[in-house]
């Protein structure tokens, strides 16, 4: 295993004179250009007083000025701390003060809700945008207004590839907090160590296609450890030209970005990747003559060789292969997409605590419904007596697994056992080619009368593809199970549907839907939301919130 900083360096100084990133219709900054700004900052951090190891927190929509940042922070020995800009102000501002951070990269507008006095271990404050200097302590303004003569004084002959000279610190010591924002609780302070992060850089582009010299779109937010990990610094760690899209991935930007960008590799949330469908072949899938054709995909590859077609063109044409993880594959989406149409569509599963990855699905091997298989460095144990065919919750261990939460052992003895297995939280089966099946989350698990148990995400995947749901999410009130539902929104505008009609609609979808499911799992009657539900920057819904 490599240590992902003296990768990052040896691409640094091989791609020197190539470009390294972009912000989507922005300026392009070259790998040169890229290690005398990382250069700057460590001179002005170091003048400052920062020392190895102190915290500096980025809180900022993902840009490439976030991804430059986050790999100063690294490169230079410190830690970095990922906090979601869409956190409140107020929450942004005990994480940053939770993480002992001592400079805080965020945006204007949330900075302007924040109390920099309540913060007092900060010495500094950036807009990422801009990079304009939002508030200090001490010499520091002065110090960062003389950055120019800091690198002049510290490199009089010249800044070339041969003065590039990172921080190579211990593969097990702290190297990035991540402050989560689970779909079960309030966000904690994920410690993940050099070693954590290097597994993942080496193990990654064994599996995908990441490539010198390639263009890649980045998608994903930065602060959730999917789009960190798979979306940025696997990029700069294999010299390969980041364009980061910046906006909202709506379907039609998304279409222009892709075309333009042409990457081999795309990674997106289901999520993302379902409207995208939506949006490229829906209306030849949902025409009469597409649902029929599709219902015996088998007698009609003409069809959905036509489809794949469009799709791939939607993407820009040069993709190889597709990622999703994140959240579960709704079952209609995967099955017309990897069984019927036969795009180059894996999945993968992982989370925070592993930066991220537990397994990755491959070209070829995909099961439906998996998760893919076992990733080389980590181990899983299913907490069953038949772990093939009894669900029970998932345990790993292994080099990508973190170390606990920051200052909070007591959430560390929860999810540890004694003899050193993290608990996922996730409930799961594991079979004999070690492919992993999840079918939920031990928190969101529910309890019929009968014993039984309940798992939600299974009823709601099946609940989803009924007509205009967009959305759903179980819940029990009492002894009843109960579905609460996001209507689509465009659908019913376009069928001009009234409320009358909309009740008689969810009605017979609960019929539908008690069809399918276990007598004991009957779902009792459904409630519909005005708004979509509040999610997690990985688009998970937060269940917490509607229990």
């Amino acid at each position: 295993m490599h240590n992902f900083i003296s990768t990052f360096q040896e691409s640094v100084k091989a791609c020197w004179d190539f470009p390294a990133v972009s912000d989507y219709k922005g300026i392009t900054r070259t790998y040169a250009e890229l290690a005398e700004e990382i250069e700057t900052m460590h001179l002005v951090w170091r003048a400052a007083g920062l020392e190895q190891g102190d915290k500096i927190s980025l809180n900022a929509r993902s840009s490439a000025n976030w991804a430059m940042i986050f790999m100063a922070v690294t490169s230079g020995g410190f830690v970095a701390c990922q906090l979601f800009n869409g956190f409140t102000p107020a929450d942004t501002q005990k994480f940053v003060h939770h993480s002992d951070s001592r400079i805080l990269f965020t945006e204007k507008g949330i900075f302007e809700g924040m109390d920099f006095e309540a913060m007092p271990q900060l010495i500094a404050v950036f807009d990422t945008k801009s990079m304009e200097l939002l508030a200090s302590r001490g010499d520091f303004s002065r110090i960062y207004a003389n950055r120019e003569e800091l690198f002049k004084q510290a490199h009089p002959n010249g800044f070339t590839a041969d003065s590039v000279n990172y921080s190579l610190r211990g593969m097990d010591e702290l190297c990035c907090l991540n402050y989560t924002s689970g779909s079960t609780g309030n966000p904690k302070g994920v410690m993940l160590t050099v070693r954590n992060i290097s597994s993942n850089v080496d193990l990654i582009p064994a599996h995908f296609p990441y490539r010198r010299g390639d263009s890649y779109l980045s998608i994903l937010p930065f602060a959730h450890i999917f789009g960190l990990l798979y979306d940025m610094l696997i990029c700069m760690c294999s010299g390969m030209h980041l364009t980061v899209l910046g906006l909202p991935p709506a379907p039609t930007i998304l279409k222009e970005a892709m075309q333009q960008v042409r990457p081999r590799v795309a990674m997106m949330v289901p999520l993302v990747l379902n409207k995208m469908a939506d949006y490229a072949i829906g209306e030849f899938v949902r025409s009469k003559t597409g649902e029929a054709r599709l219902a015996d995909y088998k007698h009609h590859p003409e069809f959905c060789s036509a489809l794949r077609t469009i799709m791939m063109s939607y993407l820009g044409g040069n993709v190889e292969l597709i990622v999703t993880g994140g959240a579960a594959i709704p079952e209609n989406l995967e099955q017309l997409l990897i069984i019927k149409l036969e795009l180059p569509l894996v999945t993968g599963y992982g989370m925070t605590e592993c930066a991220p990855t537990i397994s990755l699905g491959h070209l070829g091997k995909y099961k439906v419904k998996s998760c893919g298989e076992i990733v080389e460095r980590m181990q899983v144990y299913i907490d069953s007596p038949d772990p093939r065919n009894t669900v029970g919750e998932v345990w790993v261990k292994g080099d990508n697994t973190f170390v606990g939460y920051y200052k909070n052992p007591e959430a560390d003895k929860e999810v540890f056992t004694t003899d050193g297995w993290f608990r996922t939280g996730d409930l799961g089966t594991l079979d004999k080619d070690n492919t992993l099946f999840l079918v939920g989350r031990c928190k969101s698990m529910l309890l019929a009368t009968n014993g039984q148990n309940i798992y939600p995400e299974e009823i709601e995947v099946k609940l989803n593809v009924l007509p205009y749901v967009q959305e759903s999410i179980i819940v029990q009130r009492g002894e009843r199970f109960v579905a609460l539902i996001v209507p689509n929104a465009e659908l019913l505008a376009s069928a001009n549907m009234g409320a009358d009609t909309l009740a008689a609609v969810m009605e017979q979808n609960i019929v539908s839907l008690n069809s399918v499911i276990p007598t004991y799992a009957q779902i009792s009657g459904y409630e519909l939301q005005d708004a979509p539900f509040a999610k997690t920057p990985k688009g998970s819904i937060k269940r917490f919130m509607y229990s």
